[in-house]
């Protein structure tokens, strides 16, 4: 390039003191000019512009730190409720009673009518109070009146002892009897719980042998093997001392896992009167003017409610010390006052099946009158429980003063020594005797 060629426009640069000689002088111009262009071109990239921008030369990723996260709120605290305790089911424990209900055991019949009460007011002063159901199984023999009798397991032990009154020991003749037959329907016609923590109790009550001659399938030596697979426990009870029932019913009660007891033709049946039972039974009668029969099984409890008015003095006392820990008047269904306390029925809910006297009422004075009730209720029950204490230890006392002095045990109290076994045989309960 001539030395005189006009020079960009960029600011003067100074001239070395001593320049080079001519072609290194030319390599300093060329370097200014280009170093003039690259600035001019660094000025236009920066500036907008209308046509497409050229594309950049690709640059290497840099890594960037994130920025750090401001910290989070705290999250807000939600006072949850406290879920109500789980409660706990209650023991429970069926019995079964299959009697032999011929002439011969007429004693015993009208003692067990007698004894019911004292041996369901036992189960139910078990820790915890148990639920309990009862069946019954009357039995004979081919040609008499009727061969069996079943009724199922039932909570209602009103309706219990109602039916159990009414048997009657007829019949009988040559001296078996159709025990096979009663054994076999006690295990397979019942309602039997499944669960392995109930408690499950047949007694076998009878002074005959079972007839081994009928061809009709049943088998008495197999119904004790298929109670004991089913977790039924079969106590026999042997009335009198023939040696036939005896060997029997010991076979029976081994093949059933629980025990044999012999007690007397009569069945034994100590007095169980007390100091305590005239006032048990007049407070009994009062308990009874707690209920409000009410609904379909309003019936029922009326019914009930007269029979334990017309019942003996011991037969109260022991109705009344079974019915004081559960807080009610009727062992069944059909009282208002239970319903309603129990919350399972609403007043609003069941106008209609009032009693004509309630219906005349406005639902403030219906629930004024339930509440008095259940109010005299628990003070009723509360007298109930401090007697009935007093009056259990007098029988205990007695029988323990009875059992030292060799008298033979009764059915009432073979009876609760067997049901004590099956409790403790059985851990899954959860129940104490």
């Amino acid at each position: 390039m001539d030395a005189r060629e006009p020079e960009a426009k960029s600011p003067p640069t100074p001239t070395p003191t001593n320049p080079p000689p001519g072609p290194d002088r030319r390599i300093v111009t060329y370097t200014i000019l280009a170093g003039s262009a690259l600035t001019l071109l660094g000025v236009l990239a920066a500036r907008p512009h209308r046509g497409p921008r050229p594309t950049p030369p690709p640059v290497a990723p840099v890594a960037v730190a994130p920025a750090p996260r401001p910290p989070e709120p705290p999250e807000p605290i939600v006072e949850t409720p406290a879920a109500p305790a789980a409660v706990a089911a209650r023991p429970q424990v069926e019995l079964v009673f299959a009697l032999d209900t011929t002439s011969s055991m007429t004693n015993l019949i009208e003692g067990a009518k007698q004894k019911i009460w004292s041996l369901a007011s036992y189960v139910a002063h078990g820790q915890p109070t148990p639920d309990l159901r009862v069946g019954l199984v009357a039995y004979r023999d081919i040609g008499d009146a009727y061969v069996t009798k079943v009724y199922d397991l039932d909570g209602d032990l009103d309706r219990v002892y109602r039916r159990l009154r009414a048997f009657r020991a007829e019949g009988g003749g040559d001296t078996p009897e159709h025990v096979a037959r009663a054994l076999d329907e006690a295990v397979h016609k019942m309602s039997w719980s499944q669960a392995p923590s109930v408690v499950k109790v047949l007694y076998l009550v009878g002074d005959a042998p079972p007839h081994t001659d009928y061809a009709d399938g049943y088998d008495a030596p197999r119904a004790a093997r298929a109670a004991k697979a089913r977790g039924i426990q079969v106590h026999t009870i042997e009335c009198g001392n023939d040696p036939q029932t005896e060997a029997s019913w010991r076979r029976i009660a081994m093949l059933g896992g629980g025990q044999f007891m012999a007690i007397g033709q009569d069945g034994g049946m100590h007095e169980e009167r007390t100091r305590y039972d005239d006032e048990l039974a007049r407070l009994s009668d009062e308990l009874g003017g707690t209920a409000i029969a009410y609904g379909a099984a309003g019936g029922a409890a009326s019914e009930a409610l007269k029979d334990a008015e017309k019942a003996p003095a011991a037969v109260k006392a022991a109705r009344a010390e079974f019915l004081a820990p559960k807080g009610k008047a009727v062992a069944g269904k059909g009282d208002l006052v239970d319903a309603i306390g129990s919350g399972r029925v609403r007043l609003e809910e069941v106008q209609a099946d009032l009693p004509p006297a309630m219906k005349a009422l406005d639902k403030t004075k219906q629930a004024a009158v339930i509440a008095k009730k259940a109010e005299e209720r628990k003070e009723i029950n509360k007298r109930i429980d401090e007697l009935s204490k007093l009056r259990r230890a007098e029988l205990d006392r007695r029988e323990a003063a009875a059992h030292e002095a060799g008298v033979v045990d009764g059915f009432d109290a073979v009876a609760k020594r067997a049901l004590k076994k099956s409790v403790e045989d059985n851990a899954l309960s959860g129940l104490t005797m």
